[in-house]
């Protein structure tokens, strides 16, 4: 694939041919190492099902997809003058996973998680425990070989709180991106009410998540986030722009699910010498499991926020 790619756009970013060709062929790199990753993990998590309770989320997504990370790679080079080289050597989760463990377990199956990858010859190189951060929870950790540079992400989530935080990814994407910069109008202080509107409404889903017994022996203790007051009409606003976030990234979804549905029927659909492969990809499609439904638009949570006076109650959205 990287021997013929050419340059890249989307979403406001653009590579050029040659950033695209470091970006693409670093993606294909985590790509090579998936199944391998995959195999691993799902070892580990077989062994803490029985011990501990231990679950591998969401192993479908164990690979970035292409154009995130260019997407990523792109708004570095764009907004943070960081060299796509910088991006494609120092970037960690291209290949990621989520470990779930209850919260009574969570403290000694993490532990006995990094017994397992140490004796794989992995070691921890970045360990972030945000449990008592208001705005998301749980151990985010970066592994990578002692004997290579293949390294990989591994989170650490009890059950709710991998609930809490995939229904707040569209809140996370918002406060992230370039979205409310764009809501505020170059107000830095109306950016900054809405961000923390988002801090609000992430907050709100982790209320009844339970924080687990001992996590504080894991990694560093961080808390990224404080909730500040925040005007009732931001809120409202952000919760607005999540609903249109989540719709949006549901019809990519589906575009994208319909494009590779196409391109695998016409596959099946080839004669003469390719008859071979449509019959080994007839195969695959047949074992392969169903589609994942799009997700539902989760209960926006309800919050009571501290009133404020306001500079501006910010443009409205349609």
């Amino acid at each position: 694939m990287s021997g013929q790619t050419g340059g890249w756009k989307g979403e406001g970013y653009e590579l050029s041919p040659e950033q695209n060709r470091v970006v693409t062929q670093r993606w294909e790199q985590a790509a090579a190492a998936r199944d391998r990753m995959d195999a691993m993990l799902k070892d580990v998590q077989q062994e803490t099902a029985q011990s501990h309770g231990g679950k591998l989320e969401g192993l479908e997504y164990s690979l970035k997809d292409v154009d995130s990370f260019r997407r990523k790679a792109a708004a570095a080079v764009k907004d943070k003058k960081v060299p796509v080289e910088k991006t494609a050597r120092k970037v960690n989760d291209l290949n990621r996973y989520t470990l779930t463990f209850e919260p009574d377990s969570y403290t000694e199956g993490v532990e006995r998680t990094y017994e397992r990858l140490r004796e794989q010859g992995y070691e921890p190189t970045a360990e972030k425990n945000t449990w008592q951060d208001p705005v998301y929870k749980g151990v985010n950790t970066t592994w990578q070989h002692t004997q290579s540079e293949e390294k990989f992400e591994l989170q650490f989530h009890t059950p709710d709180g991998f609930k809490a935080k995939m229904e707040n990814h569209e809140l996370y994407e918002i406060s992230r991106s370039n979205d409310i910069d764009e809501l505020a109008e170059g107000d830095e202080e109306l950016a900054r009410s809405y961000r923390n509107a988002a801090n609000h409404l992430q907050n709100e889903r982790y209320k009844n998540v339970k924080i687990p017994p001992g996590q504080e022996r894991i990694g560093e203790q961080l808390i990224r986030d404080e909730l500040k007051p925040v005007p009732a009409e931001h809120v409202e606003l952000i919760r607005q722009k999540e609903a249109e976030k989540l719709a949006e990234n549901e019809a990519k979804a589906q575009a994208k699910a319909e494009a590779k549905r196409q391109a695998e029927q016409a596959s099946l659909t080839l004669d003469g010498p390719a008859q071979s492969t449509s019959q080994g990809l007839r195969d695959h499609l047949a074992a392969a499991p169903a589609a994942q439904a799009p997700r539902k638009r989760p209960d926006a949570p309800s919050i009571d926020p501290v009133p404020q006076r306001s500079r501006s109650r910010g443009p409205s959205l349609t």
